[in-house]
């Protein structure tokens, strides 16, 4: 998820886009992450803190809808229009900042439970296919094998892959910022209807599914975040408030999808939670705080700029790949105290990007140039 998330930070000169960053958006990858982490570990138990603080913080997988509309946001400020724009080098370059380490994560991921689990037989190489090749995000039966959290990598993907295209509509007519995004989900609801009735491991087999975990559902996400790049490219907005009031959306969003959660599940299991998690929660809560944490300088964008969210920041990618998997089933079994867990999946993490995604990433892009 992840992952990918680099902030650039040049409104007027794209040329320069490589040697500067937003570095208080690159501190919110890490709360993005930690978000995530809470939903999938809820510290906060019913029996101590409450039911409704517990599906509150249930309610923390909005931290994957941070990264969307991030992505969609630097994405379009780096791209853009761009003079000097290559398909292939934007690819590559797109390709080494997220596959080489969930190649090798979701490969160890195959082979540790192969090992453990299933001493007799070998790893399930067609399911290893789809999950390095991201095809498994398709798929309702397979989203979860591997690396879990992996399906919203094939969210990440598509986008990366039709960006380009999607810049030419635009930079057309800003009509197609909202025309886009409705045919996308059109397309998804014609593919649910034509996969629906035949048995292919799941592919688009729902409605529910497709809104949840496909980009058909999620392209809003990203749109609102392209949308946000184009408003400060040509307004560059200076609002004061705009962090707070973000934060105050955020919080207001997650309320929503408590009120909506009703006895089980999430509140975007209902399809007013849909709409709230993909569209009102990005344009009142996440785009708003985005902008403020660009233009306005409060303690909130010091401390996301600061040099240790920035390490925790550009290692997230990582962390969420491994926050649910074998480094947590190694940790338990050392100790399943939840702060020794966390503290060492973020270490883990720490040493993993310094040490092997940074290396393979400089050397694929000095292979590309």
């Amino acid at each position: 998820m992840l992952l990918i998330l680099i902030g650039e930070n040049s409104f007027t000169n794209l040329n320069a886009m490589d040697k500067v960053n937003f570095p208080a958006l690159t501190g919110i990858r890490a709360l993005a992450a930690y978000m995530v982490y809470i939903h999938h570990y809820n510290p906060f138990s019913i029996e101590i803190f409450g039911k409704y603080t517990h599906d509150f913080f249930n309610e923390f997988h909005i931290g994957v809808t941070i990264f969307f509309v991030l992505s969609g946001f630097l994405i379009c400020n780096r791209y853009f229009d761009d003079p000097n724009f290559s398909f292939r080098s934007y690819i590559i370059k797109r390709v080494a900042r997220i596959y080489p380490m969930y190649f090798i994560l979701t490969t160890l991921t195959f082979v540790f439970f192969a090992i453990v689990y299933s001493q007799k037989e070998w790893i399930d190489l067609q399911n290893y296919f789809y999950n390095i090749s991201f095809l498994k995000g398709f798929s309702d039966e397979l989203k979860f094998t591997g690396i879990a959290q992996g399906w919203s990598l094939s969210v990440e993907e598509f986008f990366y892959f039709t960006a380009p295209l999607f810049f030419i509509f635009i930079n057309k007519s800003r009509i197609y910022l909202f025309v886009i995004p409705i045919v996308f989900i059109g397309l998804g609801v014609l593919l649910v209807s034509y996969f629906s009735g035949i048995e292919c491991n799941g592919f688009m087999k729902s409605i529910n599914f497709m809104l949840d975990f496909t980009f058909f559902g999620r392209i809003s996400e990203f749109f609102v975040g392209i949308g946000l790049a184009l408003l400060i490219r040509k307004y560059s907005p200076n609002i004061k408030g705009m962090t707070y009031l973000g934060l105050v959306g955020i919080i207001l969003s997650i309320c929503a999808l408590v009120s909506l959660k009703g006895e089980g599940g999430y509140g975007v299991d209902t399809l007013t939670g849909k709409v709230i998690n993909t569209i009102v929660l990005p344009v009142i809560g996440i785009a708003p705080l985005f902008l403020g944490l660009i233009k306005e300088k409060t303690f909130i964008s010091n401390f996301f700029s600061n040099k240790v969210l920035q390490l925790l920041g550009k290692s997230s990618y990582i962390f969420y790949l491994i926050h649910l998997g074998i480094f947590v089933t190694v940790l338990n079994k050392i100790s399943e105290n939840q702060w020794f867990v966390f503290v060492s999946l973020n270490v883990i993490s720490i040493f993993l990007y310094l040490y092997i995604e940074t290396p393979l990433h400089r050397l694929i892009r000095k292979n590309q140039d």
